[in-house]
């Protein structure tokens, strides 16, 4: 029985067009992730083009490419890849956008969560972050990494392991984090343009939702809704990162947003 990554392999072959979907709200992991492969892919000379149902946040459009995303939905591609989406929700209505009619889907991931909903399914839920499902996809196909490539799949290590010092920072992690590094990717300027830039109105979204957490039996959650991000001024991008933020606090075990 074919392994998923020759099956990619071979669905990558009979390609064209490739569709390649971010998730929700979203990370560093999942717009690096996408950056990524998408770079990877063209070098395979293949037409790819990027979708995501909500905007970049500011602080990750340093990465070459955040300019291609679009709301796009599924068009004339021969092919999508869902990207750090554990389940099918997570694409924002992209990839059901295409109807019974959708071209074959391929699920990249890592969260255990996932329920391997698509046709081929790479999911590793040992990696700290989907960026280093992506690097073993890349390499695996031959494709050699660049600085731009390097410098989006090691920003979403960063980022899903808060620089390093989340509990799944394994030496695997270092080592692909400096097998990224070999290939260009700057770990100095990475960190500063994720944690060294804040917009006033996230910070002012931030203050709010915090002043009013709520925590109960080791569960921390903070409501949203409409009226908080306007008299904010704030997006959807001010949100993005809240939770992981919320997980460092001692009480809680369990961080949760809920957003209108």
């Amino acid at each position: 029985m074919p392994q998923p990554l020759d099956e990619l392999r071979s669905l990558l072959r009979q390609a064209r067009r490739v569709l390649v979907i971010a998730h929700v709200s979203p990370d560093g992991d999942t717009i690096g992730s996408t950056l990524g492969l998408a770079a990877g892919l063209r070098l395979l000379g293949l037409a790819v083009r990027l979708a995501g149902a909500d905007p970049v946040p500011a602080n990750l459009r340093f990465l070459p490419g955040t300019r291609r995303f679009s709301r796009r939905p599924v068009g004339n591609e021969d092919l999508i890849i869902a990207v750090d989406c554990s389940d099918a929700s997570r694409t924002g209505g992209l990839h059901e956008s295409a109807g019974p009619a959708a071209p074959p889907l391929v699920v990249l991931d890592h969260h255990i969560t996932n329920s391997g909903w698509g046709q081929v399914n790479i999911i590793d839920p040992d990696a700290a972050a989907t960026a280093q499902v992506v690097l073993r996809v890349v390499q695996h196909l031959g494709v050699p990494l660049d600085p731009d490539m390097a410098t989006c799949l090691l920003t979403g290590v960063v980022t899903d392991t808060l620089g390093f010092r989340t509990n799944n920072t394994t030496p695997q992690v270092l080592q692909d984090a400096v097998t990224l590094m070999a290939a260009g990717a700057p770990l100095a300027l990475i960190m500063d343009e994720v944690y060294g830039h804040n917009p006033l109105p996230m910070m002012r979204l931030w203050g709010l939702a915090f002043s009013r957490a709520v925590l109960q039996d080791g569960v921390l959650w903070v409501e949203l809704s409409q009226q908080d991000m306007a008299a904010c001024s704030a997006n959807v991008t001010h949100v993005s990162g809240l939770a992981n933020f919320m997980s460092t606090i001692d009480e809680a075990e369990v961080a949760l947003v809920l957003r209108e």
